[in-house]
């Protein structure tokens, strides 16, 4: 925290626009931010896994029953 509230007096006192607006999105998120810092848990996993069965929708556009789309995925899982 005290690190974050440093950068953002050098960012005050800079004449940068660009870290201005990225001081702007870091104050945002920055509860999530030290969460990461204090849990070091991410979603990293869920993302992951959204980005797979993303892919095998694509894959299978054109699949006319959804039951058919849900076993493909169940089976591409199982790898994981």
């Amino acid at each position: 925290i005290q690190a974050l509230n440093n950068w953002y007096e050098n960012v005050s006192q800079s004449k940068l626009n660009l870290f201005y607006r990225a001081k702007g999105t870091v104050k945002r998120w920055e509860q999530h931010i030290i969460n990461y810092f204090k849990t070091r848990i991410t979603n990293g996993f869920a993302e992951g896994l959204n980005n797979k069965i993303k892919l095998i929708k694509r894959i299978g556009y054109g699949v006319p029953k959804v039951e058919n789309l849900k076993r493909r995925v169940f089976l591409s899982l199982l790898s994981i």
